[in-house]
């Protein structure tokens, strides 16, 4: 339980850190996540916010307007995460890797802009980010990506050594 109380502190020390000001005191009953909502979904939401407060907020022209779903495959020798891109090129796609977090970020332009307005849409279009932490024991700096049918794939290898042991099944008593 201290581990928690310690994660706690860090957090409130990064928010006076960051505001001057010291956290907020409320009486409400905190819910971690909403039941209503998708827990993976709003995690990434609150990762995306807090990123952005974080970080310039000058360029309100960068920020994302939506989130491309993933799956994430894992192997003994690799991870493999794939985004949903459809009508994004490559050169609109920018994988980046610092430490142990994966950022995907890009933008999906409008299809068709010669005069038409948009009138119902469900498709996103504009600038989106993925940010995705990583487990450790990967060899990040022999990731590579590519994007096919729409499809951005992200291969991670795993670090092979004495230290690293596949995972094994636990019976259940």
């Amino acid at each position: 339980m201290g581990e928690i109380e310690d994660s706690i502190e860090r957090v409130e020390t990064l928010y006076r850190t960051v505001t001057g000001r010291n956290v907020p005191m409320t009486e409400e009953v905190y819910a971690p996540i909403p039941a209503e909502k998708d827990p993976a979904v709003y995690v990434q939401e609150q990762m995306d916010r807090l990123f952005q407060l974080l970080g310039d907020d000058s360029s309100v022209a960068k920020t994302p307007t939506w989130t491309p779903p993933i799956s994430v495959w894992e192997a003994a020798n690799e991870v493999i995460v794939f985004v949903d891109l459809p009508g994004v090129v490559r050169d609109r796609i920018e994988v980046a890797v610092q430490g142990n977090v994966l950022t995907i970020s890009g933008s999906r332009p409008a299809p068709i802009s010669n005069g038409h307005r948009l009138r119902f849409g469900e498709r996103p279009i504009g600038p989106f980010r993925r940010v995705l932490p990583l487990p450790p024991g990967l060899r990040t700096a022999d990731l590579t990506a590519r994007l096919r049918e729409g499809v951005l794939e992200v291969a991670i290898p795993r670090e092979v050594g004495p230290g690293i042991t596949n995972p094994r099944p636990v019976p259940i008593a």
